[in-house]
């Protein structure tokens, strides 16, 4: 490579990044592939992480757009910060619909290069309603263990040139958004879940936990009115960041850790 005075920083950029995904590729070899499921068929399949967005139309219509990408340094950084000594190898995966003229996203998620996720109105990787009866991406490369030491020869978000996107909000959303917005603003704070998500002693137990913090849990019935991707995207989202920005990002996880130390879970 052959450098100017005027754009040596350009190319020296240019240079680390190169080594940086040298480094991925020597750190995690093989070829990632990828296929598609519905209704426990196999509708597509193909292989590679790249920003290309990957096109198909379900039975039920809707015109679906994947995209795979390699896992950034920070997405491993953010399962170090929680005591985790290793991972697996992780894909950034981006869905997104392609069913009007212009393109929605829908959701980003991250999952094993080798592994099962799930999107559909059950949730599973994340609810997403618009698929019907759900999709299953099966992400199939050889195992590769990452631990923090690996870390710096992992390129970041913007090495990889990849965005962080948000998912543009209809009426509903809009309204529960608002509706959570009101609750916060009187110093009311909710954290949802799904009834019988959790066994009935564990469940009377997080409650105890977080009404110490004067937290309310609300216990949501599967076909009731909060059981809807507008609610779920709308209030508790927004509920979510609200508790975070008041007892931390730590608080949720704290409580996690208390209960699987008193349950054994």
């Amino acid at each position: 490579m052959i450098c100017s005075k005027l754009n040596h920083f350009a190319c020296a950029a240019a240079a680390l990044f190169a080594i940086s995904g040298v480094a991925h590729a020597e750190l995690c070899p093989g070829v990632q592939k990828v296929s598609l499921t519905y209704g426990g068929n196999e509708l597509a399949h193909w292989e590679g992480n790249s920003s290309q967005i990957h096109k198909l139309t379900l039975p039920n219509g809707f015109v679906l757009g994947v995209k795979t990408e390699q896992g950034a340094r920070e997405i491993y950084e953010r399962d170090f910060q929680r005591n985790v000594t290793q991972t697996t190898e992780l894909v950034k995966i981006s869905l997104y619909d392609y069913s009007a003229a212009v393109p929605r996203y829908l959701t980003s998620t991250w999952g094993g290069s080798q592994s099962r996720q799930g999107y559909g109105p059950k949730g599973g990787a994340d609810r997403v309603d618009e698929l019907g009866s759900g999709i299953v991406l099966n992400l199939d490369k050889p195992a590769c263990t990452i631990s923090k030491l690996d870390l710096a020869a992992i390129p970041t978000e913007k090495d990889l040139g990849q965005t962080r996107e948000s998912m543009v909000p209809d009426e509903k959303t809009k309204q529960w958004m608002q509706a959570a917005q009101q609750d916060i603003a009187k110093k009311r704070y909710v954290v949802s879940m799904f009834k019988d998500s959790l066994p009935a002693e564990v469940s009377t137990r997080l409650a105890q936990l977080l009404n110490k913090d004067g937290i309310e849990l609300e216990l949501i019935q599967q076909g009731d009115a909060h059981d809807a991707k507008a609610y779920m995207v709308g209030y508790a989202r927004t509920m979510q960041s609200a508790i975070e920005a008041q007892y931390g990002k730590e608080h949720g996880k704290n409580i996690e850790r208390q209960l699987k130390a008193e349950f054994k879970l």
